[in-house]
């Protein structure tokens, strides 16, 4: 369908919007930010995934208040189609949920040292070596969480404006994601990360080789 200006003008301001919590969302996951909030926090630095997430729900829901409305449908499936994305749509969020467990989400998302710090035990440090794991969702692709959104997002049946400037930002965020992240852990994991990548592929699985 053609678009008036104005819903052209609304989906560049709400990409812009995405693409300033994507921004936000990357510095304070930089190893720089993470090392002055280690310097400045101390023991409490153990708490810092759990702040990640607070501020990274927080402000995605800012994001959403001041998002324009764009409610235009752009295309809208029905019988056969519709069902084979939904199931599309169902592996994506099937293999987010598997890649979450495989990874320990609760330590992902903090909570898992709020516990501890409750308790009044010393939450486990982060250590990329104890924590690289290759089995799960990760013996099927290396970056499960990406490739499982992006499924998701690009999946969906019926499609409005809204949705599809959301879909693009969410599948470029995550490309790019997926890109810094792999240099990252060949830094850092070196012989260990290449070999994994040679098993295993970036996000695209070979059904195949899927181990157990």
């Amino acid at each position: 369908m053609a678009l008036p200006p104005e819903a052209v003008a609304a989906a560049s301001y709400a990409f812009g919007l995405w693409t300033g919590w994507g921004f936000l969302h990357s510095v304070l996951a930089t190893r720089r930010v993470k090392a002055a909030f280690e310097l400045a926090l101390g023991p409490r630095y153990a708490l810092y995934p759990l702040g990640y997430t607070v501020i990274s729900l927080w402000t995605f829901w800012l994001v959403l208040v001041k998002e324009p409305e764009m409610p235009q449908v752009l295309w809208d499936l029905s019988l056969t189609p519709k069902i084979i994305l939904y199931a599309a749509q169902a592996a994506g969020l099937a293999l987010l949920g598997w890649a979450g467990f495989s990874m320990g989400g609760m330590k992902l998302l903090g909570l898992a040292q709020l516990w501890s710090t409750v308790r009044g035990r010393i939450p486990d440090e982060s250590d990329i070596h104890k924590d690289f794991s290759t089995r799960g969702a990760y013996s099927l692709v290396r970056h499960p969480m990406h490739a499982g959104g992006m499924l998701f997002l690009l999946a969906a049946p019926r499609q409005t404006l809204g949705g599809l400037v959301f879909a693009l930002f969410g599948c470029a965020y995550m490309l790019l994601g997926t890109w810094l992240e792999e240099r990252r852990l060949a830094g850092e994991l070196g012989p260990a990360w290449r070999e994994y990548a040679r098993r295993v592929p970036m996000l695209i699985p070979k059904l195949a080789k899927c181990q157990k």
